[in-house]
């Protein structure tokens, strides 16, 4: 049972026993106004004297003997008395017993009107403190609500955040370890490169010293050759000396016919570098370049005569 019936039913049960009380002391007041107590009865003791005893009093003679007591005889009591009803109240009486009636009539609705006001102020107290706690309680609970949705709202930022963290940890590590292989791999690209690159220079710069070689030797033979050929066609002037060293540098078209013919540094007189010249014209055409060179237009022979 709850606080609210269990103090209403106690209200009930104090508001029954105050009326049980007013309306026994209203009945034992009636019955003793009503009905008075009986007169009470008297009960009277007695003595017998027989009249020798009282003849013989006073004189002097012996004693008579004394008679021994009566036992005290009790009187019944007294019929009783037929009891009379109850005088009729007059109207000021009955006036007044009607507006006691009343002023306790009205004294008990008062009592039962500010009872119940009482109750029902400690009820609407009660509910008023019930919905205040209610009250209390619900904003609490929607405190904690809102803290446990606020706390949980801030755990899921701070776990996205870490995930987002952790997920562009992950993408800079890939893209950078990406970057690291590529860079790897282009390092060893290049470096194949260059290795291959070397070697291919290293076989042409073999190949080209071969062929330099080879055509430096041909090149030696035929120009050896050609001073062979002009010396031939040389005639020696009488004021030749020995020991003439003289630069030719040679015009020739394709065919080997020799176009022009002028003189660098000689040691010579005149006489021997108009011979000299001479005897470049006299040897054309000159022998033909070894297989795969052609006709150079320009050649420059050094001019050594032996005799």
């Amino acid at each position: 049972m709850s606080e609210p019936v269990r103090d209403r039913w106690l209200s009930i049960g104090m508001s029954v026993l105050l009326h049980g009380a007013l309306i026994a002391l209203l009945a034992i007041g009636f019955w003793h106004f009503h009905h008075p107590a009986p007169a009470p009865t008297l009960s009277i003791s007695a003595t017998v004297v027989d009249a020798r005893t009282l003849k013989g009093v006073g004189t002097a003679s012996t004693p008579a003997p004394q008679p021994k007591a009566a036992p005290a005889q009790t009187l019944p009591p007294p019929p009783p008395q037929p009891v009379e009803g109850p005088p009729v109240p007059t109207a000021s009486e009955q006036a007044m017993r009607e507006q006691a009636a009343r002023q306790e009539a009205r004294h008990e609705a008062e009592a039962q009107q500010e009872l119940l006001a009482r109750q029902q102020a400690k009820e609407a107290r009660q509910a008023a403190e019930r919905k205040a706690q209610a009250v209390a309680a619900a904003a609490q609970a929607a405190q904690v609500k809102a803290a446990q949705a606020k706390a949980a709202q801030a755990r899921k930022r701070a776990e996205e955040k870490a995930l987002a963290a952790a997920k562009k940890k992950a993408e800079a590590q890939k893209l950078a370890q990406a970057r690291k292989l590529a860079e790897a791999k282009k390092l060893a690209e290049q470096q194949a490169a260059a290795r291959a690159a070397r070697i291919a220079e290293l076989q042409q710069s073999l190949q080209e010293d071969e062929r330099a070689a080879a055509a430096s030797g041909a090149l030696a033979s035929w120009q050896s050759e050609i001073t062979t050929r002009i010396q031939n066609a040389w005639i020696r002037p009488p004021t030749a000396r020995p020991g003439i060293e003289c630069v030719l540098n040679v015009s020739l078209v394709p065919g080997g016919a020799v176009t022009g013919v002028s003189l660098g540094q000689c040691n010579g007189d005149d006489a021997v570098r108009q011979s000299i010249q001479t005897a470049v014209y006299n040897a054309s055409p000159l022998p033909p370049p070894p297989s795969g060179i052609p006709f150079p237009h320009q050649l420059i022979i050094t001019f050594k005569p032996t005799n």
